[in-house]
């Protein structure tokens, strides 16, 4: 059991006096949420709401982060030591119907993953280690990072050299809430926990006519629905069935009218895997299958496939770090092992690639609703929970680097 460095009891005090302005902030965040890269309101607000702290904010890396370190006032015997704390902060395309007083005030746009229950805990954590920075040394870095859905901001960020600067990180960790475990609880795997994510375009080209004679035309449509179908056997005849790896097409476009058979069909979709080989497989499997259906209709066909994400990898050694905190500062009650791995993909990935750390799963409930769903709001209830531990992770390494 890890003894800890500041008195459990002392940190949820703290917390709980800051809890109620961290719920009207998170509040607050949900009702202006940003897509991706457009996050400009949002930025402006986060650094409004942590202007009373004694953060120092750094110039922006891709344009609408925020990024700013936290200085502790002891001094270390030797290396400084910094660790990296990070928040999502965009949003979905999606129409929101949670129903909430605090509901989305941008049409069309909503905070459907959860990102304004991120920042939040991310402030919170900020406010409450400003209280406490005389008891530590070193520096925590917050990270209020644009663009995970979809455009990998982490990888920008990173790419610019955000990990590289002084002081650099030696430890990374982030959260996301979940739904399907109990509000408050913690859960983290070790190793590969979510996967990588690339993406596809396919464009069937056939010849349009009057859909009362289609033997006179090659359908892109038929065409199109063989090859959704041929997909799905790749993972299911291809891969080894004890493997992971996902193909699902998710948008299909074709036709402006319901008598006339379209000269082209846009298909476009996502792949998932955790191992390398497989992706190999995948794509030279899917060009096969594409060209073999549209050969076979007299149709052409181009396919575009892009890499996105890679793997998330948990630092096995900050798992069993990150559960040890978890007891001694939540209870052991609030540890859930043995989450399984998920398919989903996050841009964190990127962080984790280059430094160890861990993206933990904060519960909000059995029975919330999904994630990137329109019926989504975070659960303040698991807010206490996630300021705790975002809290305890920074002062523990802190404390243990400086002997």
């Amino acid at each position: 059991m890890l003894k800890p460095s500041v008195d459990p009891q002392d940190l949820k005090r703290r917390i709980r006096k800051i809890l109620p302005g961290i719920t009207a902030i998170r509040r607050g965040l949900h009702r202006i949420p940003e897509t991706k890269l457009e996050e400009r309101e949002t930025s402006r607000r986060i650094r409004e709401l942590i202007a009373d702290t004694k953060i120092e904010l750094l110039d922006p890396y891709i344009g609408t982060d925020v990024v700013g370190l936290l200085w502790g006032t002891k001094a270390f015997r030797g290396k400084n030591v910094n660790v990296t704390l990070r928040s999502d902060i965009d949003a979905l395309p999606i129409r929101e119907t949670s129903g909430k007083s605090w509901a989305s005030e941008h049409d069309g746009r909503a905070h459907s993953c959860g990102h304004d229950g991120h920042m939040a805990v991310l402030i919170g954590t900020l406010k409450v280690l400003d209280e406490l920075s005389d008891r530590f040394a070193g520096s925590v870095r917050f990270v209020f990072q644009p663009a995970e859905e979809e455009a990998g901001g982490g990888k920008m960020m990173v790419d610019k050299g955000l990990l590289d600067t002084d002081p650099k990180p030696s430890a990374v960790f982030a959260l996301h809430g979940w739904p399907g475990i109990p509000a408050g609880t913690i859960a983290a795997a070790p190793g590969a926990a979510m996967a990588a994510q690339d993406r596809f375009c396919i464009i069937v080209r056939g010849r349009g006519g009057h859909g009362a004679v289609p033997h006179k035309t090659i359908d892109p449509i038929v065409t199109s629905a063989q090859i959704v179908g041929g997909l799905q056997t790749i993972v299911s005849r291809s891969l080894e069935p004890v493997a992971a790896g996902v193909i699902s097409v998710c948008t299909i476009h074709g036709g402006t009218t319901s008598n006339v058979i379209p000269d082209e069909v846009v298909m476009e979709g996502t792949t998932r895997y955790f191992d390398k080989k497989i992706q190999t497989l995948i794509r030279s499997r899917m060009e096969e299958v594409v060209r073999g259906i549209c050969a076979a209709a007299g149709a052409e066909h181009s396919l575009e496939y892009s890499e996105g994400y890679i793997p998330l990898v948990n630092d096995p050694e900050k798992v069993v770090f990150l559960k040890q905190i978890v007891g001694s500062y939540l209870g052991e009650q609030a540890w859930i092992p043995d989450l399984p791995r998920v398919m989903g993909a996050e841009d964190f990935a990127f962080y984790l690639a280059k430094v160890p750390g861990v993206f933990l799963r904060l519960g909000l409930g059995e029975d919330w609703p999904g994630l990137h769903s329109a019926a989504f709001d975070f659960n303040d209830q698991a807010i206490e929970a996630g300021i705790t531990v975002m809290s305890a992770l920074a002062l523990e390494t802190l404390t243990q680097a400086a002997g």
